[in-house]
């Protein structure tokens, strides 16, 4: 019976050992593709408790930030995302950068660039945080956004 729970034991360990984290460049690229796809569940790489951070630069000179919360960012990208889907309105990321912040939370720095309205976003970030199923979260989001086109 001990040669069956050590056995038992060992197998269980081992097939936890053989599923690898996931990495934050595997992460971003899943990101990006499903974004690419304006598939709704790029919802599901956000917390709940998630910081989106969105600043925006009027032609006037005025500028305005808005936080939302995980919840209400992922209801609100679900809802659009045919919208956005119908104009084309993705980005595409360039430069990207990838800096550790804890054990367990990596900053990405990349140059965001809006297809649709022409212009690139260099203050563009993510925070994502390894979650205890071994893939990681989004848990910040910074982006800059420009009301008119430079198109």
């Amino acid at each position: 019976m001990r040669k069956i729970v050590t056995l038992i034991t060992l197998l269980l360990f081992s097939a936890q050992m053989s599923v690898a984290a996931e990495s934050p460049q595997d992460f971003f690229q899943r990101f990006d593709q499903l974004g690419q796809r304006f598939d709704p569940s790029v919802a599901d790489l956000y917390s709940d408790g998630a910081s989106i951070k969105i600043y925006r630069r009027y032609p006037t000179g005025l500028e305005r930030s808005m936080e939302m919360a995980g919840t209400e960012w992922k209801a609100l990208v679900r809802k659009v995302m045919p919208a956005a889907s119908a104009k084309n309105d993705k980005s595409t990321f360039a430069n990207v950068r990838y800096s550790a912040l804890t054990a367990t939370k990596v900053k990405i720095n990349a140059d965001r660039y809006a297809v649709r309205k022409c212009y690139t976003d260099p203050a563009y970030y993510l925070v994502i945080e390894m979650q205890p199923n071994g893939r990681y979260s989004i848990v910040e989001e910074h982006f800059e956004t420009k009301p008119l086109s430079d198109c």
